[in-house]
């Protein structure tokens, strides 16, 4: 399936508001096209840093990179960037904020720290953990100081979100597009050259495994080498656009959930890295999301805010969890992997909700009115009688405070669950969304590369969805980007110090 539609706009405003690009593609990479020769290499351009991707991570590292006093190059294989980021709501979770002190919202580090492990069924890799924890708050102030970040005003959402959940605000939406621009903005101002439609086909490296550099192949045929003094820092993405990967790691039911995130994150993170036998981690794991399938129109988390039924109008997942674990659950427990959330009228004021509805009319995905359940059922094509007993029942339950009880298999946890009384009522359809994979090579806190024997690989970092290891099983909204920021940063940091040193090949 493909995005094209879905990203026009944002690519467009990347692409005139900044770089004069060509028009833009629908999607897949910027490869010769077939039977075109492949030219002379054109020769070899030497760089203290080579960053692949322009995604937050590499953009973070690019203008960290600038900053500090290295010369560093971006290459990115798309006509403009295109990955998960320009998608993304722009959240960014974090504690301890200066925008939390703004909102009056309190908070502190040790308890976002215990309820990230939380989530992460104490999978994850606690000293990395610690680490974006720790950091979390400086990469509000470093968004807001270096690059001119914008924030809204903190929603107080389901636990353990609370207001942690920081989103960029400016003329674009989503977020993640008004990030990318602003980051672009300052990557330009600091004359770091970004390289499109430029594809790294091949690491190198000497005969130590030490990495040297890149190799890329341009849709034009031509062959270049870039060689890294200091190191690569890789900012591909991950694997969730490669079915291949994702039957082998995690079977084909996930293989087919409707794709939510870029269609160009293809695995480079894996196929790039294999020569330096790194240790991948988490390859099982995803962050998923509810999407509309035929539209791509994105609910997120609307699904806290009513209830969420199957086509024969039962509840089937408890909603007090979050948008993530509700669509990784969804094909797990609905085999058609479509499902819908019922809300009522008073829920339609809510900032967060207001924003979804306007993302489905955008998209024109069908938003079923009705002033009954019964009514509203029939719109939707469920069954009238299920459904009306179904809320009847919910309803119930929540004013006696019973609903944790509701059953074995579907409580509902929410702290102030909402019934579903006063209408008009409404009805969004949705299934479990592809967005992203938590696998990849582990690095350590430089954002080093590690090997299977724990050793990092000398001039190889990574960072956020091109590594393994920071997530397990469920995730906070905003968590990616938080990690794209810090590991980009130290990569910069780790990558000049090496090159200063002059331990490159």
């Amino acid at each position: 399936m493909t995005d094209a539609k879905h990203g026009t706009q944002r690519r467009a405003l990347l692409r005139n508001g900044l770089f004069g690009m060509a028009a833009a593609a629908a999607g897949g990479a910027a490869m010769a096209a077939p039977g075109a020769a492949v030219k002379k290499d054109a020769g070899a351009e030497e760089y203290d840093i080579v960053i692949v991707g322009t995604g937050c991570a590499g953009l973070s590292a690019a203008i960290e990179a600038a900053d500090i006093g290295a010369k560093v190059i971006v290459l990115e294989k798309m006509p403009v960037p295109m990955g998960n980021t320009i998608y993304a709501g722009g959240n960014f979770n974090a504690a301890g904020t200066w925008v939390q002190a703004r909102d009056g919202i309190k908070d502190d580090v040790e308890s976002f720290y215990k309820d990230m492990v939380k989530v992460s069924m104490n999978r994850c890799d606690m000293d990395l953990m610690r680490m974006f924890c720790d950091e979390s708050a400086g990469v509000i102030r470093w968004l807001t100081d270096r690059c001119g970040i914008q924030w809204k005003p903190l929603d107080y959402q389901i636990a353990p979100m609370l207001g942690r959940c920081h989103e960029v605000t400016g003329k674009v939406q989503p977020g993640g597009s008004q990030l990318t621009i602003q980051m672009l903005a300052e990557v330009k101002k600091l004359g770091v050259p970004v390289h499109y439609g430029e594809k790294v086909i091949e690491l190198t490296h000497d005969e130590a495994l030490r990495c040297t550099g890149v190799s890329t192949l341009d849709s034009k045929g031509v062959r270049r080498t870039y060689r890294a003094r200091g190191g690569v820092v890789l900012c591909t993405g991950g694997f969730h656009n490669n079915k291949d990967m994702l039957t082998r790691y995690m079977g084909g039911s996930v293989a087919w959930m409707p794709l939510r995130g870029s269609v160009c994150c293809t695995g480079e993170n894996v196929t790039l890295t294999a020569p330096f036998f790194p240790n991948y981690v988490n390859m099982d794991q995803f962050h998923a999301g509810p999407i509309h399938a035929k539209t791509r129109a994105n609910p997120s988390n609307m699904v806290n805010f009513g209830i969420c039924v199957t086509p024969e109008g039962e509840r089937y997942i408890d909603e007090g969890q979050t948008y993530v674990f509700i669509a990784q659950n969804t094909p797990r427990r609905i085999p058609e992997n479509r499902a819908f959330i019922i809300l009522d009228s008073r829920v339609r004021k809510e900032p967060i909700v207001d924003l979804r509805f306007k993302r489905y009319e955008k998209a024109k995905a069908p938003i079923y009115k009705a002033d009954t359940i019964e009514a509203l059922a029939r719109e939707a094509g469920l069954p009238p009688e299920k459904l009306a007993r179904t809320v009847k029942e919910f309803n119930e339950a929540c004013r006696k405070g019973t609903q944790t009880k509701l059953a074995v298999a579907v409580p509902s946890t929410m702290e102030k669950p909402r019934t579903i009384e006063e209408g008009p009522f409404y009805a969004f359809e949705f299934s479990g969304g592809m967005t992203a994979t938590f696998g990849g090579p582990k690095i350590n806190r430089k954002a080093e590369v590690l090997n299977l024997e724990g050793r990092p690989v000398p001039g190889l970092y990574a960072a956020r969805n091109a590594i393994g290891g920071l997530f397990y099983d469920n995730y906070l909204d905003g968590s990616q980007l938080t990690a794209a920021v810090i590991w980009g940063r130290v990569a910069a940091h780790e990558a000049l110090a090496r090159a200063k040193a002059g331990t490159a090949a």
